[in-house]
């Protein structure tokens, strides 16, 4: 995502970074976050939240039907707060795992069509 953060604010879109975990299943933190975005490449376009540190406290998204112990993107009309689009990513079978581009394609779309 972060090779395509800066198209996908230029599309009218705004990146929100949930970590709720690291990779030792630790909770997360918000230095931990900014790293991670920082070892990504993100070049600060985002925010972080659903860690120890921020509303949602962390384990929030794993009662969603879109998370399924699994990561997820979404795309949520500001306006409405109507998910517009979704997909999924991650370790299990079954996933979209798409990249940053075809996250940017869904971006443009559901912002045209808003």
């Amino acid at each position: 995502m972060a090779e395509v953060e800066d198209d996908i604010v230029a599309a009218g879109a705004e990146i929100i970074w949930v970590l709720e975990r690291d990779n030792r299943n630790q909770p997360g933190t918000v230095d931990l976050c900014t790293s991670t975005m920082d070892t990504l490449g993100s070049e600060d376009q985002g925010w972080c939240v659903g860690d120890e540190q921020t509303l949602p406290q962390s384990g929030a998204f794993d009662d969603s039907p879109l998370s399924i112990a699994r990561g997820f993107d979404i795309i949520v009309s500001r306006e409405s707060m109507e998910i517009l689009w979704e997909s999924n990513h991650g370790t299990p079978i079954g996933n979209d795992n798409l990249d940053g581009e075809q996250v940017l394609a869904a971006v443009r779309e559901a912002v045209a069509n808003l």
